[in-house]
């Protein structure tokens, strides 16, 4: 008799609030927590029949929090750059204009 795999369950709203706060830690410590479950999942490979479209669903469900995620670091890297620029023009000012 085969049994079935059930996808494991993305922590996405527990992902979310740990980035939310500030708990990067935490964020990444689900996440990895959930790549390694899905690594278990996927390397059974004896009389265990796969539920695909609910791997499917769990792929798109990543995606959508690699999409965020993705969102998120482009706002950080664009926050960075504002703060670089604003540096220079306050070293510029603090030397006459000249840096």
């Amino acid at each position: 008799m085969s049994a079935v795999m059930i996808p494991p369950i993305l922590p996405s709203a527990a992902i979310r609030e740990a980035l939310e706060s500030g708990a990067l830690e935490t964020a990444v410590d689900l996440i990895s927590r959930h790549e390694r479950d899905v690594r278990s999942a996927l390397s059974t490979t004896t009389d265990t029949i796969h539920d695909f479209p609910g791997w499917q669903t769990l792929l798109k469900e990543q995606r959508e929090l690699l999409e965020q995620l993705q969102g998120a670091r482009s706002e950080a890297s664009d926050a960075l750059q504002r703060l670089h620029g604003n540096r220079r023009g306050v070293e510029a000012y603090r030397s006459g204009g000249q840096v």
